[in-house]
């Protein structure tokens, strides 16, 4: 799990760093259309398709590997502990699946946005096919640490464990 740890530290890292150079980014844009009246030139279009997607989709291993998506556990705590395995296990399976379908998906949009060489049009022509490939990496591998998860949860009494309790205190392993 480790390995698996360290690339979903590294995407969020990199999430990170998105997020504070859009920061500066759209200052230099504010600051370049108040002071010159000369905006930069394919901002909307680079911070909509690069900078965004990126915050957004990249720290989906991480979400799923610490656990930390919005949960409800209104039932979830008032069930005995078998039933709580067999929920978790359900709800694991049912997010690598759906994991798994939407980065499908997306690999095909992927795939056709680079065959067409997709741009943007603007005040300038923004390449954004690159940008289509973080969506089906960021949820093959939201779907990996989900089966991982699921695995876990049956073969390691350990792993089991920490699952469980992480539900308990809010989420976080």
């Amino acid at each position: 799990m480790a390995p698996l740890a360290r690339l979903s530290n590294l995407l969020l890292e990199i999430a990170g760093a998105l997020l504070l150079v859009m920061m500066v980014h759209v200052c230099a844009d504010v600051g370049m259309k108040n002071f010159f009246r000369q905006p930069i030139q394919g901002t909307l279009e680079i911070v909509s398709y690069y900078y965004m997607v990126g915050a957004v989709f990249l720290p989906v291993a991480f979400v799923e590997l610490t656990r930390g998506a919005v949960s409800v556990d209104l039932f979830f705590n008032m069930m005995p502990r078998p039933a709580q395995v067999a929920c978790m296990f359900l709800v694991l399976v049912v997010c690598a699946v759906a994991y798994g379908l939407v980065a499908k998906i997306t690999w095909g949009d992927a795939l056709r946005g680079y065959a067409r060489g997709e741009v943007v049009m603007g005040p300038i022509s923004v390449v954004i096919w690159p940008s289509r490939f973080v969506l089906p990496g960021s949820f093959a591998l939201g779907a990996f640490v989900c089966a991982v998860h699921a695995v876990g949860l049956v073969v390691s009494r350990r792993a089991r464990a920490a699952l469980l309790a992480g539900q308990a205190d809010g989420g976080t392993v």
